[in-house]
């Protein structure tokens, strides 16, 4: 049986992790560990977990997985450091892949320069797909799973040159607004290339505001990365902040803006250096587009109508749930009648027996007087006179008495009048029942459960 997980234990497990895995950087981030996209650059490249646009493939393969429209997105950056400008461009496509209804196929390319620096020429051929989790997984959502096959062509730092590649990633994500991924990347048979760990995590606060972080590893490197994403708006508008990209070991500040114009998407992104100010700085635009996403203005006014009939289907449902609950209570009722006038018949009934058993346990000890005063009359007969025996005779029974009081625990339907009427034969009464129990009723009703003491009734 799975354990429950809550937003706080994941992220203290996270952050526990974090802490022990974070080391101090042996070297600077170089343009061979640049991810593009404006988007993941405006959160400060901590965008891993959210991986909701094509740029994913390069950040977390799995976050595709599903997607409901072809899209096509590309983008232009350009950054700044003191070894040299870098420049990079970037075009992606995904699309449903059609045979499973959960997977999602697609391809990029990532063209990276910079001056003194090296170049860097990357193609991915990208498949998705999610997976219903098993039992023992305590998640109300699929898991996602990705892989990308890469082939990379880099120069500068060392050399490089050609190589094939795999990257590959997995994704859970909760019904409290958190999500982590865990991804392997960049497993190229060029050696000069480091493959790369990515352990992220995003936590979403009522669809607003998104905290997000990515520790990513690779030899000599380690790198934490985190990021803000803020919507308004009912989500076109999104405003965004995070810890930029070091190139070549520049301190950066990010900063984003995104528009989601359905089924147009705009992102911006520029970082700002803490340090170095002359030295450091990026910029980056992407362009996305959704085939067949309904637009902003259809979404907006279909999510208003939608809410406006679960309201109306909650409304109904009350309303039959209302009327149901008065027909149980109108047919409850009637059954209580019903079973308090059979109820009444039978208590009559027994009152009847019990005296009809009275008198007949009455007579039977006449007639045993009489049998005995008769024997001993015969007996005095055929004997010597002699005084009669006195003879006395047996006393009747006392009639039989209730005890008073008696003991009843409350069950489901006891009134004080059905009570009354049960134990003294008349409804009318309950207030004798009431007086003695008057701190176990609540709201005139007695409480299911408790013992009352049913007091005599001639006192």
């Amino acid at each position: 049986m799975g354990l429950p997980y809550t937003p706080g234990m994941f992220l203290g497990a996270w952050a526990g992790l974090c802490l022990a895995l974070l080391a101090p950087s042996s070297r600077a981030s170089s343009f061979a560990d640049y991810l593009p996209g404006a988007k993941g650059m405006g959160m400060g490249q901590s965008y891993a977990a959210v991986a909701d646009d094509p740029y994913a493939m390069w950040y977390n393969p799995a976050g595709t997985a599903n997607t409901p429209y072809i899209q096509a997105t590309g983008g232009l950056a350009r950054l700044q450091s003191p070894v040299g400008t870098m420049t990079a461009a970037t075009a992606a496509y995904i699309r449903p892949f059609d045979p499973i209804n959960t997977a999602t196929v697609g391809a990029g390319y990532l063209l990276s320069r910079q001056v003194h620096g090296g170049d860097r020429d990357e193609m991915l051929f990208h498949y998705s797909q999610e997976w219903k989790a098993p039992p023992q997984i305590p998640l109300t959502k699929p898991l996602r799973f990705g892989g990308n096959l890469k082939f990379m062509n880099q120069g500068g730092e060392g050399g490089g040159g050609f190589g094939l590649g795999f990257d590959g990633s997995a994704q859970a994500r909760t019904n409290f607004g958190l999500t982590s991924s865990f991804g392997l990347f960049s497993f190229t048979t060029n050696k000069s290339i480091s493959p790369v760990m990515s352990i992220a995590n995003a936590y979403t606060w009522q669809k607003r505001l998104t905290f997000a972080t990515d520790l990513r590893i690779r030899r000599s490197l380690t790198e934490l990365y985190y990021g803000l994403d803020a919507s308004f708006l009912e989500g076109m508008l999104h405003a965004r902040a995070g810890r930029g990209f070091q190139l070549n070991g520049v301190s950066q500040l990010a900063f984003g803006l995104g528009v989601d114009f359905s089924p147009v998407v705009l992102d911006v992104a520029m970082t700002l250096p803490t340090n170095r100010v002359s030295e450091g700085g990026a910029y980056q635009f992407s362009f996305s587009y959704k085939f067949g996403a309904p637009s902003f203005a259809g979404t907006f006014v279909g999510r208003a109508a939608a809410e406006a009939d679960a309201l109306r289907t909650q409304i109904e449902e009350l309303k039959r749930r209302k009327q149901a609950a008065e027909e149980a209570a109108k047919s409850a009722d009637t059954r209580r009648e019903i079973s308090e006038g059979e109820l009444g018949v039978v208590e009559r009934r027994v009152r009847e027996t019990e005296q009809q058993y009275d008198e007949a346990q009455r007579k039977r000890d006449e007639a045993d007087y009489e049998a005995q005063a008769a024997a001993l009359r015969e007996r005095a007969v055929k004997e010597k006179p002699q005084a009669p025996p006195m003879i006395r005779p047996k006393p009747l029974p006392p009639p039989v008495r209730p005890e008073w009081p008696k003991k009843r625990e409350i069950q489901p339907g006891d009134t004080l009048r059905t009570l009354a009427q049960h134990y003294y034969g008349d409804p009318n009464l309950w207030e004798k029942i009431y007086d003695a129990n008057s701190d176990k009723i609540d709201r005139g009703l007695p409480e299911e459960g408790t013992v009352f003491t049913i007091p005599d009734p001639s006192k």
